[in-house]
């Protein structure tokens, strides 16, 4: 790796994060009458700065490596033959963009936080793995697959409610003539979009050349209102807007799954979020099997195999391992100083970036609210909030509110790492709008996530492009593989890349 093109990258928010989203530095301060906490990755460029200073002081082997605790890598930890494999996590916890946080001994999720039942026609591997982990099974009279733990389901009276600039309504989509000339028009798509993402027939991937904007303006009289609504949607799972993201991307949003069909579907949304699969599958893995604070910062291919370069941030040294594959499920951005030859392919991916706000409440009552709480307002990058309470009975009330800004607006939350008082304070301040009441006085305390790079947008052209995802023992894994940023797109991707490799054992 060059130094310098590497003290240009530190310079700027784009760290070099090779194993996962972000190293966490926590900070705390006292705002008000309540502490804020802050996590963020602020000394990454500084940790990858010292570890090339270093001698190499450890050599470690194992047949495979793992770069990257997030789901993808999770899976193809599971995908494995054998457990002769080392998943390095910069993070002190494995999730990435599917992580969680510790309030009163229960975890919160500081990420994606829900999920639902799946289709018959969804992928095979990815469904075993979720049958192999109890996770899922199939109900034979709906042709879906069920979640186990019913606990966690959301009560479809108690699912969601819109926040429209000081009305509410019961979703974002307003039950007008446009949003049933919007069911019918995607209604020849019934059944033609499954996950993974790479299921999808070729036939349709002509709607990856067009913007999903473009699309709907070609076939409906569509408003500013009806467009503000389909951009909530898409920036709430895809990070971009109905102009930014193609028609492919937009369409299977909506056709993935049976909804607006007057079938219920089963809402999945434990307190932790989509950290409970990253649980589940961690719990298939040996503990020694994986090195939490472990920063990747160099690939390079020898005759003996491959050779990683390793920061181990707990005892500060620089370790090397030796593999004979590698999955590489961190963030591709990075790959332009760790491995520059891989990078060309993944250089049409763009990332955006989150803002993830949870606040602990007091022990005072605060009804009103359903547990996903969109908002509409002049501020497209605020998506609202969940609420704990219709997550699972618990005595810590939580309320974890979601950022999505512009990709080129990464400064912005960089900045946030100066002076993040401004946003919660903004947080809260919607929040009392939405419950008709000043909250802040309930607050007992605040954490912030940021995620500079936490969710690669399906931009025209990303989901079909060609990409060489294995070569020479290192394979990729993770959606910004030109996948769509969903969970099981992520799992599939760990899965697939396992596949790849061709290791004994494997089909």
């Amino acid at each position: 790796m060059n130094r310098r093109m590497f003290l240009k990258l530190s310079g700027g928010f784009v760290f070099l994060t090779a194993c996962t989203d972000e190293f966490t530095q926590t900070s705390t301060r006292k705002v008000s009458n309540f502490p804020i906490h802050l996590e963020s990755n602020r000394n990454t460029g500084h940790l990858v700065r010292t570890a090339m200073e270093l001698p190499i002081s450890h050599v470690l082997h194992t047949e495979t490596l793992i770069v990257g605790g997030g789901i993808s890598g999770l899976a193809a930890a599971c995908s494995l033959p054998n457990h002769d494999f080392l998943l390095c996590e910069l993070n002190p916890d494995l999730g990435g963009t599917s992580g969680a946080i510790q309030i009163n001994g229960d975890s919160y999720s500081q990420g994606a936080h829900y999920d639902l039942a799946y289709p018959e026609n969804y992928g095979a591997d990815g469904l075993q793995l979720l049958q192999d982990l109890e996770i899922i099974t199939f109900n034979t009279k709906r042709g879906l697959w069920e979640f186990k733990d019913k606990q966690y389901l959301i009560d479809s009276k108690n699912e969601e409610a819109c926040y429209d600039n000081g009305k509410m309504r019961s979703s974002i989509l307003a039950n007008t003539e446009l949003k049933k000339n919007f069911i019918e028009l995607l209604a020849p798509y019934s059944n033609q979009f499954p996950l993974p993402s790479t299921l999808i027939n070729p036939e349709l991937h002509h709607l990856d050349h067009i913007s999903f904007f473009d699309y709907l303006n070609k076939y409906l009289p569509v408003d500013q209102y009806f467009i503000e609504a389909i951009d909530y949607q898409m920036l709430d799972d895809y990070g971009g807007t109905s102009r930014q993201i193609s028609a492919l991307a937009g369409i299977h949003y909506y056709k993935c799954r049976p909804y607006y069909t007057g079938e219920k579907v089963e809402l999945f949304s434990p307190p932790q979020g989509n950290y409970y699969f990253i649980d589940k599958m961690k719990q298939q893995i040996p503990a020694s099997n994986i090195k939490n604070k472990h920063l990747v910062f160099g690939l390079k291919q020898t005759e003996k195999g491959w050779q990683t370069d390793v920061y181990d941030v707990e005892s500060k040294t620089r370790k090397q391992i030796v593999s004979d594959n590698i999955v590489y499920a961190g963030q591709k951005h990075p790959l332009k100083y760790i491995h520059p030859e891989s990078y060309a392919q993944f250089n049409d991916v763009t990332y955006a970036p989150w803002v993830i706000v949870t606040i602990e409440l007091k022990p005072e009552a605060l009804t009103g609210s359903k547990w996903q709480n969109d908002f509409l307002s002049p501020n497209a990058a605020f998506l609202g909030f969940v609420d704990s309470q219709y997550q699972n009975q618990r005595s810590t009330h939580v309320l974890t509110a979601y950022y999505c800004f512009a990709e080129v607006n990464h400064h912005m939350v960089a900045n946030m790492e100066e002076n993040v008082d401004p946003i919660v304070h903004e947080t809260i301040d919607n929040i009392s709008l939405y419950f008709k009441r000043d909250i802040s006085e309930l607050v007992k305390q605040v954490h912030v996530k940021l995620l500079g790079h936490a969710m690669p947008i399906p931009q025209k052209g990303y989901l079909t492009k060609e990409r060489t995802l294995t070569h020479n023992q290192l394979s990729f894994a993770g959606v910004d593989t030109g996948r769509l940023p969903l969970m099981f797109d992520a799992m599939d991707s760990g899965i697939q890349a396992v596949k790849r490799l061709h290791l004994k054992g494997n089909s």
